[in-house]
């Protein structure tokens, strides 16, 4: 799990983002296929991978996961959404650029959005040799942007939408959050805010953390609710989290 967090840091807030990891996208969509590989587009019930032949293996898993990824989206959300994920798989470095932008092209999967149609960007590169566990929360985490994207506010808190998606991701696939959050410590005091700085991933887990901490209070549904609340806000009510409690959750859980 520590080669997902070193691979699956999502997104990080940029200005020409919409202050979400959901990515307008700078061009048109780019046929994935080389000179010597051709577009394949595999169809799953509640989506489609789209890659070049030449990815076939990663193309298989992936499409492999789609049905089950977005099961357990819908599972935990019950808002009214797509149901469906279309994830497209670059075949080469300038296509992933004009799909996500410069910014994120080192990053394991990128949400999109182009006018009604959403679409969940994988590098390939960095995505290829995750394992299927690692592949499965990646999916999960990015298709949770897709099911949200139009009831989260372009300014809400990104410890708030990351760490949603990631507790969303990470639900119910028995990972301690010792395992999904290996940097994390009991040493904190604010809520995080450097998801664009060298203490990126810390600030993750620390968002992920703060959800296993809420859902200890709140249970699941109250998770949702809690989420569904702020999302729409450009802040959350600084009493909604107990910092301390959050701190002492911690103490207790991982020391």
């Amino acid at each position: 799990m520590k080669h997902l967090r070193t691979l699956l840091a999502i997104t990080v807030a940029m200005t020409f983002l919409l202050g979400l990891s959901v990515a307008m996208r700078p061009v048109e969509l780019q046929p994935t296929a080389t000179t010597h590989c051709k577009e394949v587009v595999l169809t799953a019930s509640s989506g489609t991978v789209t890659s070049s032949s030449c990815d076939g293996e990663l193309a298989a898993r992936v499409s492999g996961l789609v049905d089950e990824s977005v099961a357990g989206v819908a599972d935990i959300l019950d808002i009214t959404w797509a149901r469906r994920a279309d994830v497209v798989i670059p075949a080469t470095d300038a296509e992933l650029v004009s799909l996500v932008g410069p910014a994120f092209a080192d990053m394991a999967g990128v949400a999109i959005r182009d006018g009604a149609t959403q679409r969940v960007v994988l590098n390939r590169v960095r995505a290829a040799p995750l394992t299927t566990l690692e592949l499965r929360v990646l999916l999960r985490h990015e298709i949770t942007h897709v099911a949200t994207r139009d009831l989260t506010s372009d300014s809400a808190p990104l410890w708030l939408v990351e760490g949603f998606a990631d507790w969303v991701a990470f639900h119910g696939l028995g990972v301690p959050l010792r395992q999904a959050a290996p940097l994390l410590t009991s040493d904190v005091s604010a809520l995080p805010t450097d998801f664009g700085g060298p203490r990126r991933d810390l600030a993750y887990q620390q968002a992920y953390s703060i959800m296993v901490y809420l859902e200890s209070k709140l249970g699941e549904r109250g998770v949702v609710d809690f989420f569904l609340q702020y999302a729409s806000l450009s802040a959350v009510d600084p009493r909604a989290v107990d910092v301390a409690g959050w701190r002492e959750f911690l103490r207790s859980n991982i020391g």
